[in-house]
């Protein structure tokens, strides 16, 4: 067993040496392959702020783990809307369009949090101000707004949801634009690019994200969604700004 593992062990060496080669060379020569990879950096960070940001602040404000479960699902079935919607986007408009504005749309969703979970006074100067008019009116925003866990609970709810749709709408049209740009003869190579730097991104992001909560969460909730809204921006107006759609 020892002699069989050792060729193809130096195989592997020598095929993962090659593909870092050419990933260098990509991103030396074009600058779609640059922004792919910003983008995707960007994607990561959304979806490390899934997993150690927004589950804390839905177990917060969304009235414990169960409410932090439910926004996690229903995050999920939005995902299954936005994932066609971005391959219908992306025959229509060219791939590079599609997830410049998919991917702002969710980043900016995303960066919005802290304002969203900022509502929480209007849980009642909104039933006050109803109830300047009528009585009715007041019990009317008191109930909906304690149905849907305050306003505050809800706006974070929507943001959260149009995030994933906005970030799963990017998905498809993010690999459209690397398989338009692979190189003859190395696509697969040229399409592993942006999976290894999201990987890598993967294994930072967490960290950066909890640092900052356990910093300024505090004093601005929330705060670690906008750095992760933030850079899903920064990739997906790179996009647009200095991607093409044309083969290598």
């Amino acid at each position: 067993n020892g002699i069989e593992n050792g060729p193809t062990s130096k195989e592997d060496v020598i095929e993962t040496n090659d593909n870092e080669a050419d990933w260098v060379e990509l991103l030396k020569t074009s600058s779609t392959w640059r922004t792919l990879a910003v983008a995707q950096i960007g994607v990561s960070f959304g979806f490390a702020c899934k997993i150690s940001v927004i589950p804390i602040l839905a177990n917060t404000y969304l009235g414990g783990a169960t409410g932090a479960g439910l926004l996690i699902s229903a995050a999920g079935l939005a995902g299954l809307v936005g994932a066609p919607l971005g391959g219908f986007l992306a025959d229509k408009a060219g791939s590079r369009v599609a997830a410049a504005v998919a991917g702002t749309a969710g980043g900016v969703s995303l960066a919005l949090v802290p304002l969203g979970l900022s509502f929480k006074g209007m849980e009642t100067s909104m039933p006050a101000a109803a109830e300047a008019l009528n009585s009715s009116s007041a019990n009317f925003w008191q109930s909906i707004l304690t149905g849907l866990g305050g306003p505050e609970a809800t706006a974070f709810t929507l943001l959260v949801l149009l995030w994933s749709v906005g970030t799963s709408a990017q998905g498809p049209a993010l690999t459209a634009l690397a398989q338009e740009n692979a190189p003859l003869g190395s696509e697969a190579t040229a399409l592993g690019l942006p999976r290894a730097v999201g990987d890598g991104t993967y294994i930072v992001a967490p960290l950066i994200l909890g640092l900052v909560t356990d910093k300024l969460g505090e004093s601005v909730p929330g705060i670690s969604c906008t750095i992760a809204g933030c850079a899903i921006c920064v990739g997906s107006i790179a996009l647009f700004l200095f991607a093409s759609e044309e083969n290598m």
